[in-house]
């Protein structure tokens, strides 16, 4: 394995792979970025995803809503620990077209794993970015 590899450029790239396998709507691409090991808890599953038939059946039933969502990439941040890597950063999900455009800001967590000279992902978690919390007011009404 080529050492150039295993840097965070290379995290950087398969992160965005999986951004845009996504956004065409590819199970077969998407699919193929896990391992079949991998753990995935999803934005919208109600529960972990442990599987590789689950994680094809969760992306099908996403890429089947309409109109079919869509991700624009706003940050990510690769680290890499030998072969192994962990890329976290936030998204916008797009649920509808403009002009009715509806988007959800999310977060995510990709820990990828470099098996036979490419990066699988074996543990996704991604959720919806919650609102800010209040520390104070959570705070007072407490007591």
């Amino acid at each position: 394995m080529d050492s150039s590899d295993l840097n965070e450029a290379s995290v950087r790239t398969a992160t965005e792979a999986w951004i845009d396998a996504f956004n065409r709507s590819d199970r077969a691409a998407i699919c193929a970025l896990y391992e079949p090991q991998a753990i995935l808890w999803g934005t919208t599953a109600a529960e972990l995803i442990t599987t590789p038939p689950g994680i094809a059946a969760y992306f099908d039933a996403v890429f089947a809503l309409r109109p079919v969502p869509r991700m624009a990439l706003l940050e990510v941040l690769p680290r890499v620990f030998g072969e192994v890597a962990v890329s976290t950063g936030r998204y916008t999900l797009a649920l509808s077209p403009p002009p009715q455009a509806r988007e959800v800001p999310a977060r995510f967590s990709f820990t990828w794993r470099r098996t036979a000279g490419a990066w699988r992902i074996v543990d996704h978690h991604s959720s919806a970015m919650p609102a800010p919390l209040n520390a104070l007011a959570v705070l007072a009404a407490a007591s």
